[in-house]
């Protein structure tokens, strides 16, 4: 046997291509399946997030409900005033400021946003691992 047997240094370079092709398909898939997974974003149906469209509509409909008689006469015209805003421009128009008066305003007259409801516990026994071969 000589010192560099071709058909050895051969066979050892196909091992070595063959090998290195396989990690490198594995590492690809690993990379690919992990920005996959950051990139998705999947809420649950029912869940207690709402849309900042959702929110709006109802924080108008609850600042709408404020009943005027209650309030002081100042506060009325300023009521008024940003209900005249909100109305012309939206509730983002609003500044923060004048949110917080609005939402007090609901609260002191009885029109307060319902409280929000408690976490539940998850009713349903968690779901077996889908075993199942999904190729990428």
């Amino acid at each position: 046997m000589r010192a560099f047997d071709p058909i050895l240094l051969l066979s050892l370079g196909m091992l070595a291509t063959v090998v290195g092709a396989a990690l490198g398909v594995a590492i690809a898939r690993g990379l690919r399946a992990r920005r996959r997974a950051r990139r998705r974003v999947v809420e649950m149906p029912n869940s207690y997030y709402a849309s900042q469209l959702a929110r709006a509509v109802e924080t108008r409909h609850r600042w709408q409900g404020i009943d005027l008689n209650r309030l002081h006469e100042i506060n009325r015209e300023e009521v008024v005033r940003l209900l005249a805003k909100v109305e012309a421009l939206g509730v983002d128009a609003l500044r923060s400021d004048e949110r917080i008066f609005l939402d007090n305003m609901a609260r002191i007259a009885g029109t307060a946003p319902p409280p929000p409801e408690p976490a539940r516990e998850q009713e349903t026994p968690p779901l077996t691992p889908d075993l199942r071969h999904h190729p990428a």
